[in-house]
């Protein structure tokens, strides 16, 4: 026996690989690469190692191209003398950094990497079907013959190691048994072995004189090609029967992977019985196929708990590497049946469907359909077509989730073409209301107000889960059109509260029940409603959705306290009492919560405010980060913490703002610096700034360093508006402008203010400054008496210390 000359197609995986590796480069040249090539059954396959990176990889038609970065010490005479079924004409470009393959046209490549192994596994290209009865297939070839009834042929698993064969082969096939059906890679992988008629029909190889040698001859050599392993010609007994004289026996070929309605079965009880026998009897790899048989048959009988269990037995017994894609692909499709699938981590939309795999459309549009309808209704045809030949209970579960997205989406075409497919199919949903609810939301978005009606009265006539929707949708619509008050709303939806527990029933009808009650006025009744659907649903994975159709809720009563003078308290009770629920319920912006806190601002409560932004400002990123800490630094500043505002500015800066943001950031600095008596950082931060604000703060900072005749001046710029206008001056600027007038001893200036700007300040804070501050004039002409002189000023010094306590926080 000479093993390096003999290359059996049906061995393990990678256990004839010839390892090709490239004598010891000098020091000043790149480490050196590993190349492994090996022939398999099914496919060939060429591995790379390299510790400096994984390649490029081009794959053309009829060959490929693998690219470094820098020059690779290729074994090109040891690949070009190694045999290949698959892979030749070997041959090194751009001086030694890229290696070039030939393959047979057609073929097709998978090329997948594993840390520092990038393997490229080239299978032969696709046959044409054939006739049944010739060979039986194996798993491949069964996906490959079907086109669309599997997705597998479109996503490709990894290749596995298969067991080798038995030595010897029986003289006649047994027929195929229901637990061999069951497990399709297993009994597809004992096939080819068992069936293959040239070796039941063709002659020794030796002739026939040499099966008379005396027994001490040594045996002859084992020839490459034969699949079935060679043994000692006189150990071959003639035929007592012709071969042509066996009596052939019918076979059935294993289960698709994907051919649910074979996998569900006629006889629900007998089938699972079977499939718990085969668990409990298998052990090792056999055990995992079994556990994988349970959860398509599972999946054909839409029961995604029972699914989901058999997955997580499966995945806990150390499975393969095809079978953890199997399990990947199956917990997929449980994820997509119940909703809560990720579009961006499913391999129903990574990797591209083609018109062949129907089966894939299915499964990709109800994975997209709940988050990205879009893309779902590309293919919406073709899984509308395909789901003909699912078992009842997984297309009415399908169908049902596609007919939700559709009608969240107001997509009326594609909800008809739902619809139809419904009621031709068996009548899915005729039975519990279903049908009756998407037709009503159907005649909705068709703007046809009675049919929806009636369609919505028909389905409330059951009491279950659809009813009880259709009781919803039929108060909001029509609360919508005006045929019914928010009283007697919130009475039918009281009474539906009441009347079902469960379900997202419950969670639609209290949120509808919350929004009529704020636009009842019943704020406290609202905020109850709300605080319910957080405490009750708000840790689970329903009560996520719950939260946020409480959303809704939320938008309505703070737009009520929006809209309502004197409601400070009750944005307080908001957030006191479900500060919580409106962190869970709110988007990654934090609109709501920032909402909230300009409320608590409004109304004097900026401690509240703050710490709800510094909480918004902590999970934000980006630009939303910079945002929130802008509004967060304005109510640091009214509330006289300039040393808060500015920590919070540096914290919160964004890498690049735009240049509004940017300006308002400038200026809420200048700001703070003047506010902490900084005035020339306050001028160095505002240069380059104009504009009534800017302006505003470089007279406020002068005015606090005490430079009186120049914060008169700049006030007087700020109040030279004329009164009325798009500029009308602030009572701010104009008491200001009085005080600076003031101290820097100009009577005249606050005279021609007290006359101008008098009754501006009636009815705010500054009420009463400028009669205070001017000097009236003697009617006789004569001076005033200096007891006047002294009482005036004493006044005025007592209405600017007012001041500064004021001001001093």
């Amino acid at each position: 026996m000479h093993p390096c000359r003999t290359l059996s197609i049906s061995l393990a995986l990678l256990s004839v690989t010839t390892a090709l590796t490239a004598p010891p480069a000098a020091a000043e040249e790149p480490a050196p690469i590993t190349v492994q090539t090996g022939d398999h059954a099914d496919f060939s396959r060429l591995a790379l190692v390299n510790a400096q990176g994984a390649p490029a990889v081009d794959v053309g038609s009829c060959g490929g191209r693998i690219a470094f970065s820098q020059t690779v010490p290729w074994p090109l005479e040891a690949l070009n003398g190694t045999y290949s079924r698959r892979l030749t004409g070997f041959q090194t470009g751009e001086e030694g950094r890229s290696l070039t393959v030939d393959w047979p046209c057609g073929a097709r490549v998978t090329v997948r990497r594993e840390r520092r192994i990038t393997f490229i596994d080239v299978a032969d290209p696709p046959r044409p079907a054939r006739k049944p009865g010739t060979a039986v297939p194996t798993e491949a070839s069964l996906l490959a013959e079907a086109p669309g009834a599997s997705v597998f042929p479109v996503i490709a698993p990894p290749p596995a190691p298969e067991p080798a064969p038995a030595p010897t082969a029986p003289a006649q096939a047994a027929p195929i048994s229901l637990a061999e059906r069951l497990n399709p890679v297993a009994s597809a992988q004992a096939q080819p072995v068992v069936q293959a008629p040239p070796v039941a029909q063709t002659p020794p190889a030796t002739p026939q004189p040499v099966a008379k040698a005396p027994p001490p001859a040594p045996p002859p050599k084992p020839e490459p090609a034969r699949t079935v392993a060679a043994v000692s010609p006189s150990a071959v007994p003639p035929p007592a029967v012709p071969p042509a004289a066996a009596p052939a026996v019918q076979t059935e070929p294993p289960i698709r992977a994907f051919d649910l309605d074979a996998w569900a079965g006629d006889d629900y009880p007998a089938r699972k019985q079977h499939l718990e026998q085969r668990i409990a009897e298998s052990q090792g790899r056999a055990r995992v196929d079994a556990l994988l048989a349970m959860a398509r048959f599972t999946l054909a009988r839409a029961l995604p708990e029972e699914g989901r269990a058999a997955l997580d037995a499966a995945e806990s017994l150390t499975p393969g590497p095809d079978q953890r894609y199997e399990l990947r692909l199956l917990r997929d499709a449980f994820r997509a049946l119940d909703g809560t699938a990720d579009p961006d981590d499913s391999q129903f939309v990574r990797a591209q469907p083609t018109p062949a795999a129907a089966d894939h459309h299915v499964w990709r549009s109800a994975t997209l359909a709940p988050s990205r309808w879009t893309a779902a209704k590309s293919s919406l045809p073709i899984a509308l077509k395909r789901l003909l030949t699912y078992p009842v209970d997984l297309r009415g579960r399908l169908l049902t989730l596609l007919a939700e997205s559709a009608g969240e989406a107001a997509d009326g075409a594609a909800l008809n073409l739902i619809v139809l497919e419904m009621i031709t199919l068996d009548g899915i949903g005729s039975t519990d209301g279903r049908l009756d609810f998407f037709r009503g939301r159907l005649a909705e978005l068709h703007n046809e107000t009675a049919e929806a009606l009636t369609h919505y009265k028909r389905a409330a006539a059951l009491p279950n889960l659809y009813g009880h929707r259709a009781q919803v949708r039929s108060i909001e619509l029509r609360l919508a059109s005006g045929a019914l008050d928010d009283p007697g709303a919130i009475a039918e939806l009281e009474s539906l509260r009441y009347a079902w527990r469960g379900g997202d029933v419950e969670t639609d009808a209290l949120a509808a029940l919350g929004a009529a009650y704020t636009r009842a006025g019943r704020i406290d009744a609202a905020l109850d409603i709300f605080g319910l659907l957080g405490r009750r649903f708000g840790a689970t994975a329903r009560g996520r959705a719950a939260l946020t159709t409480g959303r809704g809720l939320l938008d309505a009563v703070i737009g009520h306290l929006e809209t309502t003078p004197g409601s400070a308290l009750d944005a307080l009770s908001l957030q006191v009492r479900y500060g919580r629920t409106v962190a869970l319920t709110d988007d990654d912006a934090g609109t709501r919560q920032r909402r909230l806190a300009r409320l608590l601002a409004r109304g004097g409560f900026t401690l509240e405010a703050a710490r709800l932004l510094h909480t918004v400002a902590e999970t934000a990123r980006g630009a939303e980060r910079a945002a929130v800490g802008l509004e967060l630094a304005r109510v640091l500043l009214d509330a006289g913490r300039g040393t808060e505002a500015l920590a919070v500015l540096d914290h919160t800066a964004g890498p690049a703002p735009d240049a509004a943001a940017a300006e308002r950031r400038a200026l809420l600095r200048a700001e703070a610096f003047a506010a902490e008596g900084e005035a020339m950082r306050a001028f160095d931060a505002l240069r380059g700034l104009t504009g009534p604000e800017a302006a505003r703060i470089r007279a406020d900072s002068l005015f606090r360093a005490g430079e009186w005749p120049a914060a008169r001046a700049a006030y007087a710029e700020l109040i030279a508006k004329p009164i009325g206008g798009p500029d009308t001056p602030l009572a701010d600027d104009i008491a200001f402008h009085a005080l600076a007038a003031f101290r820097a001893g100009d009577d005249a200036a606050v005279t021609a203010a007290s006359e101008r700007h008098g009754k501006a300040l009636a009815g705010t804070r500054w009420a009463g400054l400028l009669d205070a501050l001017a000097i009236p004039p003697d009617p006789a002409g004569k001076p005033l008496s200096s007891a006047t002189v002294n009482g005036q000023l004493a006044a005025a010094d007592a209405l600017a210390g007012m001041l500064r306590r004021w001001k001093t926080p």
